[in-house]
């Protein structure tokens, strides 16, 4: 029995021996097959990863080289950057320097268009001054004509001992003022004197006259649209810049264009003076004489207006009486300006006398 299963155990050693061979050498011949596959396999990955790297490689050394580049690139900017920066800093100093010099000249060239405009202003006054003296100046021949009127009418003016004068006195002076003021507007008073005159000079005193009022009251800048108030305000602008007061020894009515010629004159000239350029520029005005409680006397100047728009003033409600027409007739003081035409100094003259400039 023992000997029957030794037997047995050998054949199946003798038999199983060289399947177990057989399925070795099958198994040894699949893993081969499979371990080749994967080999092979992972021979296909490792080719592609080395393209791959050989991809990456070409791409650094790209990379590479344009860092290189740009390193470079970079120090020369640098360097450019860094000699911008010390040109900024040169130029900034000599920005601020000029800058300051800039503040500096036009501070100085402010004050220069100051003196310029000062200059400037003092040249046109001065030019203006020029115009006028030139406008204002009258030929001995005017002159002469004047003082013979006086002496052939016999009209030395008014004095101021009035006390011992009639009513009618004053009167006939205020008419001969007036007619004074309407001569130099070009109005023919006297035509036995202009013979003379004409004959010396070739033409009539009172467009002689007449032509120097008209130049005048172009210099004063009164306009063809300007309100009575206006025209009144630069009148008394004018006159007061330009004629100053002066008594006459001899206390004579002079003639409008005598006073401006003189620049200078008492109240009764100032008077004449105003009326005729108001006349002339369409106000109807008349001459005044006046007193006050002390037995002073004065001349000034009637407009026939409504009002002053916008400043102060005395009027007469109604001077029929004195041959004026009706309405209210404003004082104006022509040694004054508009603005001072409210002032309680005149508020004391009595009015004595008044003649209208009846221009036609």
């Amino acid at each position: 029995m023992v000997e029957l299963r030794k037997r047995a155990v050998g054949d199946i050693r003798s038999v199983g021996l060289p399947i177990l061979v057989v399925i070795l050498a099958v198994l040894n011949v699949s893993t081969y097959v499979i371990l080749r596959n994967q080999i092979s396999t992972l021979n296909d990955e490792k080719n592609v990863l080395e393209r791959w790297m050989n991809m990456l490689q070409i791409k650094y050394n790209e990379l590479n080289n344009s860092f290189n580049v740009l390193h470079v690139n970079y120090f020369e900017l640098l360097g450019q950057y860094e000699n911008l920066s010390r040109n900024y800093m040169v130029l900034h100093s000599k920005y601020e320097d000029l800058n300051g010099r800039y503040i500096t000249l036009q501070t100085d060239y402010r004050i220069l268009q100051g003196s310029f405009n000062s200059l400037m202003q003092s040249y046109i006054g001065l030019q203006k001054d020029l115009e006028v003296e030139k406008a204002l100046r009258i030929g001995n021949s005017l002159e002469s004509y004047y003082d013979y009127l006086r002496q052939e009418l016999g009209f030395k003016g008014v004095k101021h001992l009035w006390l011992n004068y009639t009513e009618n006195y004053w009167q006939v002076e205020a008419d001969f003022a007036a007619k004074l003021a309407l001569h130099d507007l070009g109005l023919f008073q006297w035509p036995s004197m202009e013979k003379d005159y004409y004959d010396a000079v070739g033409e009539y005193s009172y467009d002689t006259a007449r032509r120097k009022i008209d130049q005048t009251i172009s210099l004063i800048g009164v306009g063809v649209y300007d309100t009575p108030t206006e025209k009144i305000r630069k009148t008394l602008a004018f006159v007061n810049q330009y004629i100053c007061y002066e008594g006459d020894v001899n206390d004579i009515f002079l003639a409008p264009v005598e006073t401006l010629g003189y620049k200078s004159g008492d109240c009764d000239d100032f008077s004449i003076l105003v009326a005729a350029f108001f006349e002339a520029e369409g106000i109807d005005s008349a001459v005044g004489f006046f007193t006050n409680e002390n037995g002073e006397y004065h001349a000034m100047v009637l407009v026939h207006l409504e009002d002053l728009t916008g400043y102060s003033y005395y009027y007469f409600s109604d001077l029929t009486n004195l041959g004026l027409e009706e309405g209210r007739w404003i004082l104006i003081e022509p040694q004054r300006r508009i603005e001072d035409q409210g002032d309680k100094w005149i508020e004391q003259w009595i009015l004595l006398a008044a003649a209208p400039l009846d221009s036609g």
